[in-house]
């Protein structure tokens, strides 16, 4: 049956010698692959400019429940993102959050609210004229709403260390080798609570940025089957350093 829905690109590899299969988080059917067929030959080759990563589509689409590669009939952007591809440190960013994504988005099913935060985000990254040191931290603390792991914010002057294995703030003296230090904890805090417009309000020099950083991610190891390691980890870092 033909669908149209919104999409938004993970990712895609080649596929054949002018193919490829492209990994879209859709607004209808959650996560999916397309087989873009002849996408990468001569005659095609601006189709395939379409599937760069948080390319935002509008998508005709055939739908089969239970099929491993979807089929697509037509596809267009639904708005133009130059800033994300010609950006330095917005494309890095992208870099590093659609591999994430690519990871923890594995349910077939549509999330309404995923979308539109997903969408949005990716709105923001692109119009934003000031610093995106903090983005992906608040990308990354948000998005574990939609993942079933949001913490427990109970941060407190005697609560003041983050506990990765049960997600919530617990005394100095109950830490342990997957808690984070007190400033690291009281900055995670601030980020889970933040708006997206006061982000830069919150002031994290580089250090304690990379610290924050991979508290955050350790705590999606700790709490999502299968997350490892990023190949984009070490670029991002050296970013923002």
């Amino acid at each position: 049956m033909l669908h149209q829905t919104k999409g938004i690109v993970l990712n895609r590899i080649q596929y054949g010698e002018t193919s490829l299969i492209v990994h879209v988080y859709t607004e209808k059917f959650g996560r999916q692959a397309y087989m873009v067929k002849g996408s990468r030959s001569k005659k095609s080759k601006s189709k395939s400019n379409l599937f760069r990563p948080f390319f935002l589509l509008e998508m005709e689409v055939y739908h089969k429940e239970g099929k491993n590669i979807q089929s697509l009939k037509e596809v267009r952007l639904t708005e133009t993102l130059n800033n994300l591809f010609f950006d330095i440190e917005k494309s890095t960013m992208v870099l590093f959050l659609t591999e994430v994504l690519s990871k923890v988005l594995r349910e077939e099913e549509a999330n309404q609210e995923l979308f539109v935060f997903l969408y949005n985000c990716i709105r923001y990254l692109d119009l934003c004229e000031d610093s995106i040191q903090n983005f992906h931290l608040y990308f990354l603390t948000k998005l574990t709403r939609f993942l079933g792991f949001y913490p427990q914010l109970n941060w407190s002057d005697k609560y003041s260390v983050f506990d990765m294995d049960n997600g919530r703030f617990v005394e100095e003296v109950n830490s342990h080798a997957h808690c984070l230090g007190k400033q690291e904890s009281e900055t995670l805090y601030s980020l889970f609570n933040t708006s997206i417009d006061d982000l830069n309000e919150i002031k994290i020099n580089s250090k304690e940025l990379d610290l924050v950083l991979r508290g955050v991610l350790n705590f999606y190891a700790l709490q999502s089957q299968g997350f490892s390691s990023l190949k984009s980890l070490a670029v991002i870092r050296e970013l923002f350093e």
